[in-house]
This record gives C-alpha cells, structure tokens and sequence, in this order.
C-alpha cells in the first residue's frame, strides 16, 4: 500500500486520478469482474507506469493499492497480482505514445458486439461522430500469446485517441484522465445505440458525411484535451459515492 508520504504530490495526484476511473467504470457498469484494465504513466517516473491489481474488483480499487509497473514487467511498488495482459496492452500503448497519460480498455457487451459487426462502429448518433474522426481498428489475438501484441496495437492506434479490438472490446487513450474517460464514454454510449438501432431495423438512417465533419471536428483531438468540464462533476459524484477511491 502507497500512501501520501510515500510517494510525490504528483504521482498521488495521478493514483487519484486513476482510481477515480475503475470507480466511475464501476458507476457505468464498464467492469468484467476482475478482467480489463485501466493505466496511468508516473508523471515523474519515466520507467513506471500505474496499473491495477488483478484479484481487485474495480469498486476496491484506491489510490493506494494501484500497482505501480515497470516497462519491462517487473513491479516497482505496491499491487499483489499481475495481469500479464494488461500490462502488455499498457506498457505498449504508453511506449509508443508520450503524448498520452492514460489509457482505458473494457469488455462492455455493446463494445463486444460493436466490435464484432463487419462495418464496425457507423454513422448513427452524435456519439459516434465524436469518436469517429479518431477511431481505429485492431484484429483479434491473444495478448499473452502474440510476440510483440502491445506494440502491434500501438502500430495500429497510430495517432488515434480510440480503437476497436475485433471480437475484444474498447480501448481509449487520453491526455488525461478527463480525456480518456470521455473518449470511452461517447464510444460505449455509440455503441450501445447502435446495437439499439440494427435491433429494430436492418436499414438505418445515416448521418451525412458533411454533417460528420463538424462531429470528427468536435470530437478530434486537436479540438482537446477533452472532458474537464465534465471531469469535476464526476469527482464530485464519486465524492459523494466512493470516497475511499482517494484514500
């Protein structure tokens, strides 16, 4: 357990931060029992990262009991379980993007299901049109059992803020931990109404591409980082939910 005193002002910020995200997957029902995973770069730690014990539920997880996770594998302090998934897809993402700070990946039903349709995520809804513009594809494989998975996964991200892991689930990177809870929430929210509209009808009405293009402009990542405003209402609710998440 890493407590305040133990640790800079700046990385307890950051383990606040991320246990401030398993406890809003918790709150949007984004968990899969102990499965998925959520990280965070040590902000003055080049070698580190943070990442979540794997024999914690998400409503257990807290700033203190985060796993703090070399790149090469091995736990710097903290945590009891590795997930040896996660912290390939992790460690990858966050080699190969010094531009991002957090990263989220799930298994939600409607991300599954997306995931799994051979257009993938369409036109639909204002939701999709902000992920859209910054929206890539991976194919699935077992991440334990690919030589090189996690940098595969990046080669694939390339400078995109959001990705659908074929037959897997979502994954969402952020500058910040506003950033990538809202680029997660809007492609969960497309998801589940698409797979809302394709129930009741084969034939969909699509938005116009010229109209997507204000959608791909709002939700772009030059147009962020995205979510503050956003971010100190949630901390707000979970202050009044979860407080422990902080301890």
């Amino acid at each position: 357990m890493i407590k305040p005193h133990d640790c800079s002002e700046s990385e307890w910020s950051a383990r606040q931060d991320l246990a401030a995200l398993y406890r809003l997957a918790v709150h949007f029902g984004w968990t899969d029992l102990t499965s998925t995973h959520i990280s965070a770069r040590l902000p003055d730690n080049s070698e580190c990262y943070l990442l979540n014990s794997y024999d914690l539920m998400f409503d257990e997880i807290t700033a203190s009991n985060l796993t703090a996770m070399r790149f090469d594998g091995k736990q710097e302090a903290g945590g009891r379980l590795v997930n040896l998934a996660g912290h390939i897809i992790h460690s990858g993402i966050l080699n190969a993007r010094a531009d991002v700070n957090f990263v989220i990946h799930s298994h939600t039903r409607a991300g599954v299901a997306v995931s799994a349709m051979p257009e993938g995520l369409m036109p639909l809804s204002q939701h999709a049109g902000f992920v859209l513009g910054t929206l890539a594809t991976h194919p699935y494989q077992d991440s334990t059992a690919v030589a090189d998975e996690g940098a595969l996964l990046a080669a694939d991200l390339k400078q995109n803020f959001a990705m659908l892991l074929q037959n897997h689930g979502l994954l969402v990177v952020g500058r910040t931990a506003a950033e990538a809870f809202l680029y997660h929430y809007y492609l969960e929210m497309a998801c589940k109404i698409q797979v809302d509209i394709l129930a009741g009808t084969g034939s969909p009405v699509r938005i116009t591409e010229e109209a997507m293009e204000a959608l791909h402009a709002w939700g772009g990542p030059t147009n962020g980082p995205h979510g503050n405003a956003q971010w100190r209402a949630l901390l707000r609710m979970l202050d009044r939910t979860f407080p422990e998440y902080r301890s």
